[in-house]
């Protein structure tokens, strides 16, 4: 069985470098190197204190972010610490699930959260049309080719736009406050265009003014 990219040998690749053997390794965290050899063949997930200890004895020299490696590995990525280059690089990858309401994570096989792979990847892909984003579908429709050319074109410019009025969303991945303080710019932009707004229309009903500049729902 090919072990690369397993828990089991991430930690025998770092004890071996060290270098130590597997009884003086489990001497220093406190388990028989029996116990190790069933970690090192992935027959055992150590908990996330155990990883700990183990951790702290293989980055003696504070060189490598053997913990946060691991954790990923064991799938414990709520413990990860996020302000590190390897959950940056899970990030990046869009191999990171992250849920917007209870932040909970977990990695996927493939890079499902980086919108550039469905329109770079060979597959077919297919689009429910919609009157809004929680409204049933219409119908279901195959995207020929050139109109996810299209559709990808259109949506890196309007990135770049947003970029260019809003620079430190280059910095989104590294600082996650950066996603946070634009929507509050957002919102206090649109705050403030709906009091110009009421202060200067007063034979119409404001709320559906607001509702049809904004179309938050409605996707036609």
């Amino acid at each position: 069985m090919n072990q690369e990219g397993t828990l089991g040998n991430a930690i025998k690749s770092a004890r071996k470098k060290y270098p130590l053997t597997l009884e003086e390794l489990g001497g220093k965290v406190g388990v028989s190197h029996a116990f190790l050899s069933r970690v090192e063949n992935n027959k055992i997930t150590p908990n996330d204190k155990l990883l700990v200890k183990i951790a702290n004895v293989l980055d003696f020299n504070e060189s490598q972010d053997f913990l946060n490696e691991f954790r990923i590995l064991a799938g414990y990525y709520d413990n990860i610490d996020e302000n590190t280059a390897i959950f940056n690089n899970l990030k990046s990858s869009g191999r990171l699930e992250i849920n917007r309401f209870k932040r909970e994570k977990k990695i996927v096989d493939k890079p499902y959260y980086k919108l550039n792979y469905l329109f770079e990847c060979e597959n077919k892909v297919f689009y429910d049309i919609k009157t809004s984003e929680l409204g049933e579908k219409l119908v279901t429709i195959e995207l020929p080719s050139d109109i996810l050319h299209d559709i990808y074109k259109m949506i890196n410019l309007e990135i770049i736009k947003t970029i260019k009025i809003n620079s430190k969303l280059l910095y989104s991945i590294e600082n996650p406050q950066v996603i946070e303080e634009y929507q509050k710019e957002v919102e206090k932009t649109r705050k403030e265009f709906t009091e110009r707004l009421e202060k200067s229309i007063s034979t119409y009903d404001i709320d559906s003014v607001i509702r049809e500049i904004y179309d938050d729902e409605y996707l036609i």
